[in-house]
């Protein structure tokens, strides 16, 4: 049956409205600075936590859960794609969490070593508060006969009812015993179960609130009141460690060592002293502080109110980072959406793959390598893996990583001329002369387009055009410019005093020492379209160096305004107004290694003290930065069963989103999210009307400019 038109548009403003409500590409202010600093990962409130060799916790806007080798610093994502998971624990080689995929609340176990999930409730659980030590795992389920608290243990299977009351929560669990606590007398008391003895005893019990039990081996810490006390079972003695009239919580104990929240500050003591210690002001109270050996790991918002994950190191007494990303940055590149950086750190250097639509970070090099000078531009990372010699490229749309050259084929690629735009990259052979060759990232096609005596000083490449700068003589070199599609080289200048060229919109931009005068660099361009070279900024004193371009953008050094010639600032210049632009960094900024790609610049700044990856965007996203593949033909008609498929955003901005709807039936209208990769998720428009909050929330963890829509026929 033929739909209406009014149910057509009233589906695309519902769908806009929707899409609207999340965060788009292009909504990152021009002129805006982001600070990318992921050495404390923003996480969801559904918990973490820490014990000798792993860590846990989930990524804000992810179903999976981040499972980090702290001695290896690598990250493992664990758990399906669409469920939702909660009270992730990690200890040994075991990890549990609580899992909605199956409709109810599941506990989970994985299997580190085997990579291998249990499930260990059925279908009807309603599981809660879970914990893990060793082999054991504990939690609370509710069912018609109340809330009681279950053990599994791994090493036999079985899992172990250990409390009776029907109005037990929150458990916890050492080897030998597993504590709780337990409202069957009315308010919360403490109660142990004796795993040998098979036996329950109360632990601490009376008029107070006796609540939140963290138990390590026979020692439970807990909340009495508004104070911490510890309960040692061996003994049967009971502690009181604080007496201040503010109000306790989130109490975690490691041997003797207990961690607590103090209204919102975080502390910490041992149980053997009178006096204990703050570590920080501000924590989220809703997420209890984990702690083991000399870590302690917390949760706070940062001035964004982002969510991020901390831990402090009592012995070192100060925050660290956390997660493969923490390494100190450098090497930034940018282009468009994405931003990547070298992360430096005692144990390896990563490539780190930052989204500025979704605010999130990943590794993208494996643990194995060791990549340097990382460049991006459009949907492909290319960098050079300084273990094997070679040039890699991830793509980031499919999230897999492939390498470009080999040594068994006569390449040996220079480790720093390299230049990547969108599927196209230029690098430069050194194996016995200097071969420049176009490699085509997504057909694996390569092409030589010339072949020098020796290294060029610098390439680029930019649309239809490469550029490379050829050394003549001491201090002499000539700049060339070639015609990728007419596989046509020109030389624009000759026998001059440069050392780069670099490709924007339509023009090629070097600095060149004129000479005559005692500072003598200068800014000057060529204009392809008119085949004629025009000097661009030149002052009577001082120097213009370094430029680099990207569409009508320079940006170059500067020392005309400082009062020593040996200070260089940077400058932003339209070419094509022939003016310095508007956008500016802010006052403060301690600009290092700054690159120009795309709509926007990267650099580093230790404004506050520590180097952090910064980029800021100087114009709006263009319509041909889409991670599409180039040159890709129109699609025909579909056959039966077939689709045409469209990018979301381009169908709204063009206007043309109703009236596609509004011709086709609601059935064969169907989303896709992740296209391309392994968490590819597909969601047909009835489907989305009918869980519209999993719609939202994909459209917002996929980000606007991803989001495919296909039009079956």
């Amino acid at each position: 049956m033929k739909r209406k038109p009014m149910q057509g548009l009233l589906a695309a403003a519902l769908l806009v409205t929707s899409l609207w409500t999340g965060t788009p590409a292009f909504a990152n202010s021009i002129g805006q600075e982001i600070k990318i600093d992921v050495s404390q990962p923003e996480v969801s409130k559904d918990g973490f936590d820490i014990s000798k060799e792993y860590a846990i916790w989930k990524i804000a806007g992810e179903q999976k859960l981040t499972l980090y080798n702290l001695s290896k610093q690598a990250e493992t994502k664990i758990g399906d794609k669409n469920s939702d998971k909660k009270n992730p624990r990690v200890d040994g080689k075991y990890a549990v969490w609580i899992d909605s995929r199956h409709g109810g609340a599941d506990v989970y176990l994985y299997d580190i070593a085997k990579d291998e999930e249990i499930r260990l409730t059925s279908g009807k659980a309603a599981a809660a508060d879970l914990e893990i030590s060793g082999k054991k795992v504990v939690w609370s389920d509710k069912s018609d006969a109340g809330t009681d608290i279950y053990m599994y243990d791994i090493a036999t299977g079985d899992t172990t009812r250990v409390s009776t009351s029907g109005k037990a929560s929150d458990p916890t669990v050492s080897d030998s015993y597993v504590a709780w606590e337990d409202s069957r007398d009315g308010n919360p008391d403490i109660y142990y179960y004796d795993i040998d003895k098979q036996k329950e005893e109360l632990a601490a019990g009376g008029k107070a609130h006796q609540i939140e039990p963290s138990l390590f081996s026979d020692k439970i810490a807990y909340v009495n009141g508004q104070q911490v006390y510890v309960y040692t079972i061996g003994t049967g003695r009971n502690k009181q460690l604080t007496d201040t009239s503010t109000s306790k919580s989130g109490v975690h104990i490691y041997k003797d060592t207990i961690v607590y929240l103090d209204d919102d500050d975080l502390a910490y003591r041992d149980a053997s002293k009178s006096s204990g210690k703050e570590i920080a002001s501000s924590v989220f109270e809703s997420v209890r502080p984990r702690i083991f050996e000399d870590y302690v790991m917390y949760a706070k918002r940062d001035n964004d109110k982002k969510l991020r994950l901390h831990i402090y190191d009592l012995d070192e007494r100060a925050d660290i980072g956390l997660g493969a990303t923490s390494g100190e940055p450098s090497q930034p590149d940018g282009s468009d959406r994405y931003v990547v950086y070298v992360t430096e750190s005692k144990k390896a250097n990563s490539v780190v793959l930052f989204d500025t639509e979704k605010g999130t970070s990943k590794v993208i090099s494996k643990s194995s390598a060791d990549p340097i000078r990382p460049v991006v531009s459009g949907k492909y990372v290319v960098w050079y893996d300084q273990r094997e010699d070679a040039l890699v490229a991830y793509d980031i749309r499919k999230g897999t990583e492939k390498q470009i050259t080999n040594e068994d084929d006569d390449q040996q690629p220079s480790e720093k001329l390299y230049e990547v735009d969108g599927s196209k990259l230029l690098w430069v052979n050194v194996d016995r002369r200097a071969d420049l060759i176009i490699t085509d990232l997504a057909t694996g096609k390569e092409e030589e387009i010339a072949s020098l005596r020796t290294e060029p000083l610098s390439v680029d490449i930019y649309g239809n055009y490469a550029a490379w700068v050829e050394e003549t003589g001491s201090k002499k070199a000539d700049i060339y410019l070639y015609d990728i599609e007419e596989r046509d080289e020109t030389v624009i200048r000759k026998n001059v005093e440069v050392q780069s060229a670099q490709i924007g919109d339509d023009f090629v931009v070097w600095s060149e020492n004129s000479g005559g005068a005692k500072n003598g660099w200068d800014l000057y361009y060529y204009r392809i379209d008119r085949q004629r070279t025009e000097l661009l900024i030149r002052y009577s004193e001082r120097d213009q160096k370094n430029p680099q371009a990207s569409r009508n953008m320079i940006l170059f050094e500067d020392n005309r305004l400082s009062s020593k010639e040996k200070d260089f600032y940077y400058e932003l210049y339209d070419v094509e107004d022939r003016s310095y632009s508007d956008v500016e960094w802010d006052d403060n900024a301690e600009i290092s290694s700054p690159r120009i790609g795309g709509n926007r610049i990267v650099w580093i700044d230790e404004r506050d003290g520590k180097p952090v990856v910064y980029t800021m965007a100087f114009a709006s996203p263009r319509d041909d930065d889409a991670v599409e593949e180039p040159g890709t033909d129109p699609k025909p008609d579909p056959e039966p069963g077939d689709y045409r498929e469209y990018k979301l955003v381009d169908l709204m901005l063009d206007g043309t989103l109703a009236e596609k709807m509004n011709s086709t039936d609601f059935t064969k209208i169907v989303f896709v999210f992740f296209q391309g990769t392994e968490d590819e998720i597909t969601m047909p428009l009835i489907e989305a009307f009918n869980d519209s909050k999993r719609m939202v929330d994909l459209f917002n963890q996929a980000g606007l400019t991803t989001i495919d829509i296909r039009f079956y026929k």
